[in-house]
């Protein structure tokens, strides 16, 4: 999935001759944050609404402005769309061309949807989550010890841990019941850090784990 595939159609155009006063009632309008300048079908930048109410006079023209014009191309990632709004902090990104046409812009709103199914979480099944140091994560070892539990691995990410130095590794599998997959990491020294699942199914292993403990205590 591309910048392309995720354009939204409702982000209207800032244009050079528009005069500031304009500008800030069309941002206002789209419930935005900032606007893409386009001329001649050419992209411009992009105007934010604060930069307009503290830089500029009513009066002044949004050509007569220095724009910053963050991008992506059309071809670009899902993710790397992703990266780059969380990075500069921005609600839209415009997607353009080799040729530096605008093409439309991607919001926040656009992507969200996209990326959900990307991340397949309307998808039943567990997710998993856990502790790993970074020498020794092994996507292939995970994969290997849910598929050897009869589960396939939806969707796998890893992200740093900046206080532990740890990777925290976020694992969704097929299946609601992901207690013998959470056995399985146990048994090979994967620190388990929390289990999202179906509550029946919380409970069923609760109420297992707590029958193992009476057990043990009446032996």
């Amino acid at each position: 999935m591309t910048a392309k595939d995720i354009i939204s159609d409702q982000i209207p155009c800032i244009y050079p001759e528009m005069k500031v006063s304009e500008a800030i009632a069309r941002i206002e309008e789209a419930k935005l944050k900032c606007l893409p300048v386009v001329s001649d079908r050419l992209y411009r930048g992009i105007i934010c609404e604060k930069e307009l109410l503290t830089l500029s006079a009513p009066d002044d023209k949004i050509g007569d402005m220095d724009l910053y014009a963050p991008s992506v191309r059309a071809d670009s990632h899902i993710l790397e769309v992703l990266n780059r709004m969380a990075q500069l902090s921005l609600d839209i990104l415009p997607v353009v061309s080799a040729d530096n046409e605008y093409l439309g812009s991607v919001s926040m709103c656009s992507l969200l949807f996209p990326f959900s199914t990307f991340c397949h979480t309307s998808q039943p099944g567990a997710i998993i989550e856990i502790a790993v140091r970074p020498e020794e994560y092994s996507a292939t070892e995970i994969c290997r010890l849910v598929e050897d539990n009869n589960s396939k691995v939806v969707s796998l990410f890893s992200f740093p841990d900046g206080e532990s130095g740890m990777l925290t590794v976020a694992i969704k599998i097929d299946r609601e019941d992901a207690s013998s997959v959470l056995r399985s990491l146990e048994r090979f020294n994967y620190r388990i850090l929390r289990c999202y699942q179906h509550q029946d199914v919380i409970d069923e292993r609760t109420e297992h784990r707590f029958r193992e403990l009476m057990y043990y205590l009446e032996m």
